[in-house]
């Protein structure tokens, strides 16, 4: 199928209705996997997906309508039912749709997948954990490849299309010592090498060695206010948990973000680096385009600790009359810092490696309170035990004011690219 084809046809159907103006977005994919569950290779599909999205604005007032068919019967309805909904929208004078500025095609990666190497990195990957791991129990383990296709038009003129095929992996699993367990964990990510194992992929090695420690784990003693040391896994939560609470369209607009008047303004540790990036050969599971009909393009979010962008999308910026973040929904990443992360772990009197965090949502202000999980002690600059399961509470801001450095070393998941980092005022509750 052309998926060009279909939203040219779409767009002339929103044409045909009179509107002011209307866009629409069509996707096509196939994934095919290849999984591991209860010891055993126990299935291989191929799973194909469609869907196109319409929106149209008249007179200020947008209806929107989705379905997961290509069929032009239903695109027809589709595109009725959005327009009739538009008439009962409320009026938005912050409606509307991308200019033109320059059309592009983006394609990337390789189409059809690769059976026998995919099959290779399962095969391999679990016969380097049985050999190098024997602690580690799998719940399941998914190798697989997909290519997706996406064509945005609307009635401006804009033209935008991007095609990628990469592939990635994903696994559960436990560390089993007799009938002693530990807490489940994972590793994961995308690439665009086949020939590289999964056991070579990002802190793979780490992760399940660390993970075959935590079947026999310590209480931490009291309670204390120290310093964590955040892997780049868990930094990189951390910040889409900031960014979701403080610079994106909603919380902008309904005026919750306690970063709303922040820009230009401190609002982290001098070292820390934000990026917002877009599709390149570093990340082969970024996007070329942005979501809101545009090319995306790199952006500094926090640049030196100052606040340089909210990432706002065309619709937040036209509401809170100010600029659009050229990334506003990109892969975020963060610079690395200066420090190598053996020294950073040595200025640690006491604290924790936090792998993983278990929590509810935190407040506006960004307050958490939650267990702090996979995780280890650290006494006098030494990763000394793993600890079970710990309350932990701070706030997300104090975190990023409180960085005291960040490590040289970086890791990339295919997505995005994190370092670890040092920060302290974590309130850690032990018995």
């Amino acid at each position: 199928m052309d998926i060009k084809k279909i939203a040219e046809y779409t767009l002339q159907k929103i044409r045909e209705t009179g509107a002011d103006m209307g866009r629409c977005s069509v996707k096509s994919g196939a994934t095919t996997e290849i999984y591991y569950e209860s010891g055993k290779i126990s299935m291989i599909r191929t799973v194909f997906s469609g869907a196109v999205r319409i929106g149209i604005i008249d007179g200020q007032r947008e209806g929107t309508a989705a379905l997961n068919s290509f069929d032009t019967a239903e695109i027809d309805a589709a595109v009725a039912e959005a327009y009739e909904a538009s008439k009962h929208a409320v009026a938005d004078e912050a409606e509307g749709i991308s200019e033109l500025t320059e059309n592009r095609d983006f394609v990337r990666g390789v189409r059809e997948p690769d059976r026998a190497a995919l099959y290779g990195l399962m095969r391999g990957f679990i016969d380097d954990t049985a050999r190098d791991y024997p602690k580690i129990s799998f719940d399941s383990i998914s190798v697989n490849h997909g290519w997706s296709e996406t064509c945005y038009m609307n009635t401006n003129g804009v033209e935008l299309y991007e095609s990628n095929g990469l592939s990635g992996f994903g696994a559960m699993f436990m560390g089993r010592d007799g009938e002693v367990t530990s807490s489940f964990n994972s590793v994961g990510g995308s690439f665009a090498d086949t020939s590289v194992p999964l056991m070579d992929q990002g802190l793979t090695r780490q992760i399940l060695a660390e993970t075959e420690l935590q079947t026999e784990t310590v209480s931490v003693e009291g309670k204390f206010e120290g310093e964590i040391i955040m892997p780049p896994h868990f930094f990189e939560d951390v910040i889409y948990q900031v960014c979701g609470l403080f610079i994106t369209d909603n919380v902008l607009i309904d005026g919750t973000s306690p970063w709303k008047d922040a820009l230009g303004t401190a609002v982290a540790a001098p070292i820390l680096n934000v990026v917002s990036r877009a599709a390149c050969d570093e990340l082969p599971g970024a996007s070329a385009l942005a979501s809101d009909g545009y090319i995306a393009a790199d952006a500094d979010v926090i640049r030196s600790g100052e606040l340089k962008t909210f990432l706002l999308s065309r619709y937040g910026a036209k509401k809170l009359g100010k600029e659009r973040c050229p990334g506003w929904d990109g892969n975020l990443c963060v610079e690395p810092g200066t420090s190598r992360l053996e020294d950073m772990i040595k200025g640690v009197k006491k604290g924790l490696l936090v792998n993983r965090f278990s929590g509810g949502s935190p407040a506006p202000n960004g307050d958490f309170t939650g267990v702090a999980k996979n995780s280890f002690l650290i006494e006098d600059g030494k990763i000394t035990r793993p600890v079970s399961e710990t309350m932990i509470s701070g706030n997300f801001s104090d975190i990023l004011k409180n960085i005291t450095e960040i490590s040289c070393e970086t890791v990339n998941n295919g997505s995005s690219v994190y370092p670890w980092a040092k920060t302290s005022g974590v309130t850690v509750s032990g018995k």
